[in-house]
């Protein structure tokens, strides 16, 4: 059985070959910081909250190591029996894990509610062009249609992902509130980026990330660039850490410009 990655994050989320979305069990034990043997720890939970095979989570067999004698179980959970297992660890971690799981579930059905009607429309269109090229029947201004519908749709996919700007910040945007500019007079974006890691944000993943601070996705208005945007827990955090050391940060940044090495 082949599986996907689709979304990092906290835990990586799979979809497998039926299009289901599932997480592995190794995966959300370890992002739990279980003690336990893992292979006791899932089949306490299976046996215990009595979870069912090909209900709940499907397993799966790989040869590991050198003696190929050795088999290891892997264990995919859907997403609801990876959220009750949460519930279950009953500590700040699980509840975070359950949180960004149920996150990832609205997200996903967003997007599947923007697009469905659309894709549905396009695979109609397409079976019509294809009947009518098998039967000679003129289909120019049908595949024009078409294509106009592709667009249409990866405007709706543009939208969602561009849709997060009204919520969050981008650095430029905090560079700008504190008037702090490069030296080519653009709002100082590379020195907010400082800023961040400096506080510990996890600004430099090229995948998807959210935690209470910061989230990164992929813009697809923008060539598919993955963009960071700072929520306002950040941005008061980020402000009240600049107004602390501004000082230090204007002697910083004229001492450069002052020795040309900016």
């Amino acid at each position: 059985m082949k599986f996907t990655k689709v979304e990092e994050g906290i835990v990586p989320i799979y979809e497998n070959e039926s299009k289901e979305r599932l997480i592995n069990a190794r995966e959300l034990h370890d992002a739990l910081g279980s003690r336990r043997d893992f292979t006791n720890w899932i089949k306490d939970r299976i046996l215990k909250y009595k979870f069912k095979e090909k209900e709940d989570f499907i397993i799966t067999f790989a040869k590991v190591g050198e003696r190929k004698n050795v088999i290891r179980h892997d264990y995919y959970l859907t997403i609801d029996t990876g959220k009750e297992i949460c519930m279950i660890e009953n500590n700040d971690t699980g509840r975070r894990i359950r949180k960004y799981f149920i996150e990832t579930e609205k997200r996903y059905r967003k997007i599947l509610s923007s697009t469905s009607s659309t894709n549905q429309l396009i695979y109609i269109m397409q079976n019509a062009i294809n009947y009518m090229k098998e039967n000679n029947i003129r289909v120019d201004n049908l595949e024009v249609g078409l294509e106009d519908l592709k667009l249409d749709v990866e405007e709706i996919k543009a939208k969602i992902d561009v849709k997060i700007k009204h919520n969050y910040c981008l650095a430029s945007d905090i560079a700008e509130e504190l008037e702090l500019y490069s030296e080519n007079k653009l709002p100082h974006s590379n020195l907010i980026g400082a800023i961040a890691r400096v506080l510990g944000y996890k600004i430099s993943y090229k995948h998807y990330y959210e935690d209470d601070y910061i989230v990164i996705v992929k813009d697809v208005s923008k060539n598919e660039y993955w963009q960071v945007y700072f929520k306002p827990r950040a941005v008061e955090q980020i402000t009240k850490w600049f107004n602390k050391n501004k000082e230090e940060i204007y002697y910083e940044i004229q001492y450069v410009k002052n020795t040309k090495k900016w």
